[in-house]
């Protein structure tokens, strides 16, 4: 046996060069976290570091004799990385690798790292997509059998992502599991980031004090004014440090770090408070500092609080020009954050304000104005006028070129600007070239802010959006996944964003049957809603629309009564989309529990409000007629049984078997075609809703 020299040998083509030499680097210089060595957790004893780990290219350069160095540097492997994409398919070399190195060591493990292709394409018939060589997925042996299931770590975008994919390849490597890898490799890259910030804050105090000490010197008439300016400049330093911490969101942040993070601003803001400064401009900036850190991490009401403190001690009137465009970007952030919360009056308001400020003279950059064009253009279009939100994301596109901005100020606001054209798009109907501007955003955003960005992750998930509207429940479902795997490494566990992407997937269980799983993830939703948004927030009544069906389907009306039930105002305020889904529940359970006058009259708007907001033909406006029907029969009307049979069929052929709205349809179906007994109803109780116990 000989010995193992190397941790693992990467066979690849050489057309995966330069994701290979990346992956390379990474595994040479990766140190395996001391606390995964020490806490007993594994059985054998973990090593510091990962390499040494052979590259051909890398190890070999000067070779003579390069078939046999190969082999050699096979044998002396512990294990077979395979950078896996179509060239990948296409190398014969690739190929001998991998056939020399399981006939040979079959006992060795042999991981592959998916850098571009269909991981579910046969590479036998489709070499040309195919991502796994064809000796990796079956025996030579026996070519017949069916493909194997190797060890994928998925580094495309689409997938895991680089930097998950790299941990999950570590953590086969190592032989322990992925979880317990990331959460230590996170725990510390915390501990290295909180380190960092000690090291400054105090780099900050002693440089603070030796300015402070060289302040006192001066004369005692320029005193005020010096240390004024020294003041306002720690805090121009400060304020840009966190906010590099806290809005570049890059590999370093992960979901502990967000805990700690939360912690340290809590901590901050209590020191401002006890702090004297010297003039409440001073205070003002850090406080509005402090909310567009809390801001980044999706805590929008504490955000809204600081700012609006920030506001109030530094009023609008004769102010420096550096306190008036401190005052111009604290509306501009707190604008979009009402936004974010669903505050569209208090969004416009502070967008007006702005526009006040500007008209007496207080002049806003072109990088203000543009991102303010874009709020205001997202705040038109969630309100549906469409022509108002057009002209405002053209604004933005128009101010931008006037700007002098940086690269990351450019994509963000451009990105942003992109994407509210795609929902333009979306609403419209035009799926396709929605989905082109979604993904023209996202191209935008990675390559300079990078994928765990939030702009980065919002573009991703809305793409997810705009593919199931279409339905490309597929390219949805992946879209989602990944916009949520991203989501947990930067935000807080039950943030708003969390909770949007755990009711759109939660949607796809209730959809496909799998009660259970969408049961857990919509109440994490509603949970997160609940706590993050406003109380009257419009896109609520999606979250609890969706629970309410998950929990009829399970059995339990009476919390599908409640839930319907908070939802129905909302809906009705804003005139939801999800108004007829929300009245059709309600009428069937008023008509099955003996309320029919009622949930005749509430089917009968359910109807009205399904084919206002998703067209006559549409399933949800057959599933609101065939709520109808079912409170008609439950009054003794006269039913019309072609036409529910006609509506029952609409929806089954919308849905497969699986799912509960075709179960649904069908028990609709049998309820309306037999006798319902009106006898036993007490006539008291028709025009009253009750719940069931």
């Amino acid at each position: 046996m000989p010995a193992l020299r190397y941790r693992a040998f990467i066979s690849y083509s050489h057309r995966d060069e330069r994701l290979t030499r990346r992956l390379h680097r990474r595994l040479e210089s990766f140190r395996v976290p001391a606390a995964l060595r020490t806490d007993g957790a594994t059985e054998r004893q973990l090593p510091a570091r990962l390499g040494p780990v052979f590259r051909d290219r890398e190890d070999l350069a000067s070779s003579a004799r390069l078939s046999g160095s190969i082999e050699a540097a096979l044998d002396a492997a512990e294990a077979l990385i395979v950078v896996c994409s179509p060239a990948a398919v296409a190398s014969h070399w690739v190929g001998q690798e991998i056939r020399y190195f399981r006939e040979k060591y079959p006992e060795r493990p042999v991981l592959a790292f998916v850098v571009a292709g269909d991981p579910t394409a046969d590479p036998r018939t489709a070499g040309a997509v195919a991502a796994f060589p064809r000796e990796l997925l079956f025996d030579g042996a026996n070519p017949d059998a069916p493909p194997g299931e190797p060890l994928a770590a998925d580094a495309r975008s689409e997938g895991d992502g680089f930097n998950a994919a790299f941990l999950k390849l570590a953590a086969g490597l190592l032989g322990v599991p992925y979880d317990a890898l990331r959460r230590r490799e996170m725990r510390r890259r915390q501990q290295r980031w909180m380190l960092a910030i000690g090291a400054s804050l105090l780099l900050s105090a002693v440089m603070s004090y030796l300015a402070w000490d060289a302040t006192l010197a001066r004369d005692v008439a320029r005193r005020a004014q010096s240390q004024a300016e020294l003041e306002l400049e720690s805090e121009r330093q400060t304020r840009n440090f966190l906010l590099s911490v806290f809005r570049l969101a890059d590999a370093e942040r992960a979901r502990q770090d967000s805990v700690t993070v939360r912690e340290v601003l809590d901590r901050a803001v209590k020191r401002i408070d006890t702090t004297r400064f010297s003039r409440p401009a001073v205070k003002s900036r850090f406080l509005a500092t402090m909310g567009q850190a809390y801001s980044s991490l999706g805590l929008h009401k504490r955000s809204v609080e600081l700012m609006r403190k920030s506001l109030d001690l530094n009023p609008g009137d004769e102010l420096s020009p550096e306190d008036a465009s401190q005052r111009i970007e604290n509306q501009i952030e707190l604008a979009d954050v009402y936004f974010a919360m669903g505050e569209y009056d208090k969004a416009t308001q502070s967008l007006d304000d702005l526009a006040s400020a500007a008209a007496r003279g207080s002049a806003a950059t072109a990088i203000q104005l543009a991102r303010a064009a874009n709020i205001m253009g997202d705040v038109q279009a969630y309100r549906e006028n469409d022509v108002a939100a057009l002209a405002a994301y053209n604004e933005a596109i128009g101010k931008l070129a006037e700007a002098n901005a940086s690269s990351e100020e450019a994509a963000l606001v451009r990105s942003r600007s992109v994407s509210g054209l795609g929902f333009l798009l979306h609403f419209s109907g035009d799926y396709d070239a929605a989905d082109r501007q979604f993904l023209q955003a996202i191209e935008l955003l990675e390559p300079v802010v990078g994928e765990l960005h939030p702009a980065t992750i919002q573009a991703i998930g809305t793409r997810g959006s705009n593919a199931y509207a279409s339905g490309r429940i597929d390219v949805a479902r992946a879209a989602w996944n990944r916009a949520l795997s991203l989501a947990l490494q930067v935000y807080d566990e039950n943030g708003p964003e969390i909770g949007t992407l755990k009711n759109n997937l939660g949607l796809l269980e209730l959809e496909a049957g799998a009660l259970g799983q969408a049961e857990t993830l919509l109440r994490a939703a509603v949970l997160s809603d609940r706590k993050h948004r406003s109380e009257e927030f419009d896109d609520l009544s999606y979250t609890l629309n969706n629970l309410a069906w998950t929990r009829r389907f399970q059995g339990d009306l009476s919390e599908a009564r409640a839930l319907w039930e908070e939802a129905l105002p909302i809906a009705e305020k804003f005139d939801h989309p999800m108004l007829g889904p929300i009245l059709a529940g309600l009428a069937e359970l008023d008509c099955e529990q003996a309320a029919v006058e009622i949930g005749s009259v509430r089917a009968q708007q359910a109807v009205a409000a399904a084919q206002k907001h998703h067209g006559a033909e549409h399933w949800r406006s057959a599933a609101a007629e065939m709520s109808a029907a079912l409170c008609a029969a439950h009054a003794g009307e006269p039913i019309d049984r072609a036409k529910v049979g006609g509506l029952a069929k609409r929806i089954q052929t919308r849905w497969a078997p699986a799912s509960p709205f075709h179960t649904h349809a069908k028990a609709l179906l049998r309820a309306t075609s037999a006798p319902i007994r009106t006898d036993s109803v007490d006539p008291k109780r028709r025009g009253s809703a009750q719940r069931s116990p």
